[in-house]
């Protein structure tokens, strides 16, 4: 009896020894990256295996807080390529809960493949991927810089702008401000370049005066603006920037003054009579906006505000749910900067938007969703306002258009062709 006992108590230790070893070993592997220790010296096991078993990428990718595998660039790799976005962004989370180190070995994993998409991905893909991305990350710096290039591939160089606008509000750093900088400078060249190519004054001058609404103007920029005022035949507005440049000019560059006075020279200081506007459309007034009315496709009235902050002429889902869809193109989905930030929406190519008696044909419109004050369908934007010399009477509540050289007609304008 007493040797059966012995032999029951030996096999009890044998049993709680074991475990104790056990736990000492996870807590001994769970802790064996050093803190000191880079994150790109970490050795990980391959992505295809864990001791020898098949992983199941999705199942792995949601349980890294616990797992004793460290997080893995390749890994996090395979779920960008298989456009598994949501859980690309909860694996990058859930390693970030580990050590913020890991961001330095998984960031050049999400930067170059969308460097690689900009080539080879559909437009969508970086879509899906950049509104999940920055619904996260907000203040990403390189993943809007990347964006403003898909926009400026696709065509989009005011959406391209208006990102990099967003940008520049969060680049608080010397060299993100440097790299912000740089990309504008890079997608106003390859703009002026292109539509100066395709003799496309109109939408360049648009551009241009774009950039001046969403405060991205330069003097350098306004000085080309002053000069395309010149050929689109308006020596007025070229006289009125030119002065006021002229004016803020600190003589410290001889060739920018230069510059200034010999443009001033061609510019007129009187407006000829055929620049006056030619059409009255009435206006409502909308808090701080302007409502005037419009329609798509020659369809039911819309109430759209004058905004020349959008880039593109915008319907509440709401309103686009109304109307007649015959004439409408589904071009794609696109990201568009709104007071809300970032929003992802809806493009299509309509046949003609009517403002008063002028008519626009073949453009896009945006369709976003988004909540609008009642009697509110969307915005009228600057791919419209553009091709017309414009002005608001605040006091008669008038809107003055009068279309810019180039239109077929007082009643219609073809738009000329997006950038390739």
């Amino acid at each position: 009896m007493k040797q059966l006992l012995q032999s029951a108590c030996l096999l009890l230790a044998g049993i709680t020894f074991g475990w104790w070893l056990r736990d000492s070993g996870d807590k001994q592997l769970a802790g064996s990256i050093p803190a000191e220790t880079s994150i790109n010296q970490v050795s990980a096991p391959s992505p295809a295996t864990v001791a020898g078993l098949p992983i199941n990428v999705e199942t792995d990718a949601l349980q890294l807080p616990g797992s004793t595998t460290p997080p893995n660039a390749e890994r996090f790799h395979q779920l960008l390529m298989q456009q598994k976005f949501d859980l690309a962004l909860a694996y990058y989370e859930q390693a970030l809960l580990i050590d913020d180190g890991y961001q330095q070995l998984l960031r050049p994993a999400l930067e170059g493949y969308l460097q690689t998409c900009l080539e080879h991905c559909s437009h969508e893909a970086i879509i899906d991927l950049v509104n999940l991305w920055l619904g996260a990350y907000y203040q990403d710096i390189p993943v809007m810089l990347l964006l403003a290039e898909s926009q400026r591939l696709q065509g989009s160089p005011e959406e391209a702008a208006s990102t990099l606008q967003i940008a520049a509000t969060y680049a608080l750093q010397g060299g993100q401000q440097e790299e912000v900088r740089s990309a504008v400078q890079r997608l106003v060249k390859f703009t002026d370049e292109a539509l100066s190519r395709q003799q496309s004054w109109i939408e360049l001058l648009g551009f241009y005066e774009f950039l001046a609404t969403i405060d991205l103007g330069t003097p350098t920029f306004q000085l080309r603006q002053a000069q395309l005022y010149q050929l689109v035949d308006e020596p007025q507005r070229s006289h009125e920037l030119l002065v006021e440049l002229r004016n803020n000019d600190n003589g410290l560059s001889s060739q920018w003054t230069a510059a200034l006075d010999q443009q001033l020279a061609k510019s007129a200081i009187e407006p000829s009579a055929d620049q006056l506007p030619s059409h009255a459309i009435p206006v409502t007034r909308h808090r701080d906006h302007f409502l005037v009315a419009s329609s798509v496709n020659r369809g039911d009235q819309l109430n759209l505000i004058i905004d020349t902050g959008a880039s593109i002429t915008t319907l509440t889902r709401d309103s686009f749910s109304r109307v007649v869809h015959s004439g409408f193109e589904y071009r794609g989905s696109r990201l568009f900067n709104t007071a809300n930030g970032l929003t992802q929406g809806e493009v299509y190519r309509v046949t003609s938007i009517s403002v008063g008696e002028t008519r626009i044909d073949d453009l896009d419109i945006a369709v976003l969703d988004y909540e609008s004050s009642e009697g509110v369908d969307g915005l009228l934007g600057m791919n419209v306002l553009r091709n017309f010399r414009f002005e608001i009477d605040q006091d008669k509540e008038l809107l003055y258009l009068r279309p810019r050289p180039g239109s077929d007609s007082q009643d219609g304008y073809q738009q000329s062709s997006r950038i390739k």
